[in-house]
């Protein structure tokens, strides 16, 4: 594309775009320019300049095939993904929004927050682990510390596990689930896996729902005989619905 036509890109979409590509990696997946027009919410011709950017600025690995991010690149969209979830449970937590909504209010605050304001956030919130939906909070250090979790789609049956995180932070799957009690923390069974593809059957409490094997792969879960870490014990949770 020749650069006198190239479609502007702010500052905001770059970050968009590395949080795009750290959330992708951190899942062990591997990043596409489609993965990267979905979350940020641009179009591809933008997204394509975006991650050219990136590349030029080492945000991102040298090869032009494929969106790998650098180590310089993995820091950056950290701290990025650090505010973003910081954001959303200043949004769950102090302002009292649902966590369906809280998504987008906090792609857009993310961009605002200081280091100063990003400490003191820190610190009213009784230094969280995790987002609403259950995401790790990157450390100040950008280290990130996930919890070994595998997809509910991949659980066999008779599997007895607990949701650790939600991956699909869109407002009508995160009410969808919630109609279930398929919040973080929540314990399950899977009774029944149906051939070719077909749902699941489990088990909250003493209510049985099939879901689609879609809409499991997009649950994070481990086993529910793993004890939870240390901080995990220290730390008051609230719940994603507050």
């Amino acid at each position: 594309m020749d650069d006198a036509h190239s479609p502007a890109v702010t500052d905001e979409i770059l970050e968009d775009c590395l949080q795009a590509l750290h959330r992708i990696e951190s899942q062990g997946g591997s990043a596409v320019i489609g993965d990267v027009v979905a979350f940020a919410r641009i179009s591809p011709a933008v997204a394509q300049v975006a991650c050219r950017e990136l590349r030029m600025q080492g945000l991102l690995g040298p090869q032009p095939d494929r969106l790998v991010l650098s180590e310089e690149g993995r820091k950056h969209a950290a701290a990025i993904l650090r505010r973003h979830r910081l954001s959303e449970r200043l949004l769950t937590d102090v302002l009292g929004l649902p966590w369906d909504r809280v998504h987008d209010h906090a792609m857009r605050l993310e961009h605002s927050l200081t280091s100063e304001a990003e400490t003191r956030l820190q610190s009213l919130l009784n230094d969280p682990e995790t987002c609403p939906h259950g995401g790790p909070i990157p450390g100040a250090d950008s280290r990130l510390d996930s919890p070994r979790t595998r997809r509910l789609d991949t659980v066999p049956v008779g599997g007895q596990v607990r949701i650790e995180q939600i991956t699909e932070e869109a407002g009508t799957f995160l009410r969808y689930l919630a109609s279930l009690g398929l919040l973080p923390q929540a314990e399950i069974a899977v009774e029944e896996v149906a051939p070719f593809g077909g749902p699941l059957l489990v088990r909250v409490g003493g209510a049985r729902y099939a879901i689609g094997r879609d809409v499991a792969a997009k649950i994070l879960v481990c086993n529910d005989r793993e004890p939870p870490g240390p901080r995990r014990l220290r730390r008051r949770r609230r719940g994603p619905l507050a």
